[in-house]
């Protein structure tokens, strides 16, 4: 089931800013996006204005609210004897994070799974999507890690 879901214009711009490194959001490395009383999805000012890095998102994402998060993710390809096809050098992905902790109300939890499926739908350019319900699921390393399986 997906709800109708309205993800505001300024959103999509800047997710198409990043993406394409063109505009205001051309050097984000993630946008945060939040549900608000409306229903609405719109940029969550107050985290994309404080955060520069993934970890000082991580200790910032609140412990009872979900956010939509889209992050540019950029890495090394490594070197490997089971990938000599592929080419080194650096690689660009968006991945799509959901935030969803335990202690968000269970009519949140239900809303943001109605309206992942729209949101990603109106972000063009995403490459995989990971869920994430601790702030130990929001590893680098372990996004880096989904990314090369999928590019296998």
């Amino acid at each position: 089931m997906m709800l109708p879901v309205n993800l505001h214009d300024n959103a999509i711009q800047a997710f198409q800013s990043m993406r394409m490194g063109k505009g205001d959001f051309k050097d984000c490395k993630f946008l945060v996006m939040k549900k608000h009383q409306e229903g609405n999805i719109q940029l969550d000012d107050e985290l994309n204005a404080k955060c520069q890095t993934l970890e000082d998102l991580t200790n910032s994402l609140p412990n009872n609210e979900t956010r939509f998060i889209c992050y540019h993710l950029r890495f090394e390809m490594p070197k490997s004897q089971e990938h000599e096809s592929a080419r080194e050098g650096t690689r660009s992905k968006i991945v799509f994070l959901v935030w969803c902790p335990p202690a968000t109300p269970v009519r949140e939890k239900f809303q943001l799974a109605a309206s992942t499926k729209t949101v990603k739908d109106k972000l063009n350019g995403i490459f995989v999507t990971h869920n994430a319900s601790s702030k130990a699921d929001l590893d680098e390393q372990q996004l880096i890690e989904r990314c090369l399986t999928i590019m296998k």
